[in-house]
């Protein structure tokens, strides 16, 4: 069994628009987290990669 990646699980930054600083989950992400099995913990992570990289290319 692989282990997740997500840097801040426990302590999560919320910046103005609800989003962790630190991993790109939305609140709701991160509530919904400690009740997600490991297949939707990946998707979770995966999805706020992609809003991650899209920020970083769009200054």
């Amino acid at each position: 069994m692989s282990k997740v990646e997500s840097p801040c699980i426990r302590q999560c930054a919320l910046n103005e628009d609800q989003v962790c600083t630190g991993c790109f989950r939305s609140r709701a992400e991160i509530a919904r987290w400690s009740q997600a099995n490991q297949d939707e913990q990946k998707e979770i992570v995966f999805n706020a990669q992609k809003r991650s990289e899209a920020q970083n290319h769009h200054p």
